[in-house]
């Protein structure tokens, strides 16, 4: 079974492929913990630029490896729990984190996403912590 979710979770890393999942009026909220990335983008420009923002820091070449463990819903709701592997250019660091993706979709195309995702995780990656704001009482080795 395919849904809005798993699509957008498959086109992962590919701007253009996402891109054309989207309505117009898209909106993409993620957890505010993620620094200048975090919170709530308004519109498919707005979206398109987190997103091609949110994917700089990974190796193009390397690409993005999705693992769908579940995917679920209809054309309305869909949800993909998933795990993504790509490689952080500035360090050449795995990077491996587990997301899931709730979409609300109209028309076919996807009006809404609400991301979930191991924030601390992303911390942990030194080519990824420019993102991210520093956090009292939280050390990262």
């Amino acid at each position: 079974m395919s849904t809005l979710a798993g699509d957008l979770a498959r086109a992962l890393g590919d701007v253009p492929a996402m891109q054309q999942l989207y309505a117009d009026d898209i909106r993409w909220t993620l957890p505010v913990t993620l620094g200048r990335i975090g919170g709530t983008h308004d519109g498919k420009d707005a979206v398109v630029k987190f997103n091609k923002i949110s994917l700089g820091p990974y190796s193009n070449s390397a690409g993005m490896e999705v693992d769908i463990h579940h995917e679920f819903g209809d054309g309305e709701f869909s949800v993909a729990r998933f795990t993504c592997r790509s490689t952080v250019s500035a360090t050449d660091e795995e990077y491996v984190n587990e997301y899931v993706l709730v979409v609300r979709g109209r028309d076919g195309k996807i009006a809404e996403v609400v991301e979930y995702l191991d924030t601390l995780k992303v911390m942990h990656y030194e080519g990824l912590r420019t993102f991210l704001p520093a956090i009292p009482g939280v050390v990262v080795a």
